[in-house]
């Protein structure tokens, strides 16, 4: 490898040179360079330059064709230093649903903060039968014809939100 780099550095100090002596004066004189000795690989670096590229350009898509030349890896090589039979752990259980949630669940979720399952049911349906009275009021009032009627459906929906306040 590092003789290949050394013959291309010479190739291109010998076409430098060569191009400069037919435009200009003459270089002051350096050292000779010796070519390098041949390299044993020679005729391989001949075989690759001969080859078509990989690289090429057609319908303006750029295709690139790459051989790889290597051995498939057997299934005894990829699972090497693998327990296949007991797992991860020697002898041991995997860890459960419960034993995940366990431990990535804060702790703060938990518990309910001290409020009863009775007492959010409780929640719940005051909450919905608010919102169904305030909503059947709003209607009524943009149904309405007089400023009366208006009054009354307002003192109706305080009337219901009060019941519902003293049902808890």
């Amino acid at each position: 490898m590092i003789a290949t780099a050394i013959a291309a550095v010479a190739v291109i100090v010998s076409l430098a040179s060569s191009a400069s002596a037919q435009t200009a004066d003459p270089p002051p004189t350096l050292p000779a360079i010796q070519a390098p000795e041949r390299p044993p690989n020679l005729d391989r670096i001949r075989e690759a330059v001969s080859k078509p590229p990989e690289i090429k350009i057609s319908d303006g898509q750029l295709r690139i064709y790459v051989e790889v030349i290597a051995k498939w890896p057997r299934f005894d090589q990829l699972v090497k230093g693998y327990d296949l039979m007991n797992g991860p752990v020697a002898r041991g259980n995997p860890m459960s649903h419960a034993e995940f949630l366990n431990m990535v669940t804060p702790r703060e979720l938990h518990s309910s903060g001290g409020i009863k399952p009775t007492e959010i049911l409780t929640m719940a349906l005051v909450n919905w039968a608010g919102k169904a009275v305030i909503t059947k009021g709003l209607e009524a009032i943009s149904n309405a014809k007089s400023q009366r009627e208006i009054d009354e459906i307002r003192a109706r929906i305080d009337r219901e939100l009060a019941a519902l306040r003293g049902a808890r």
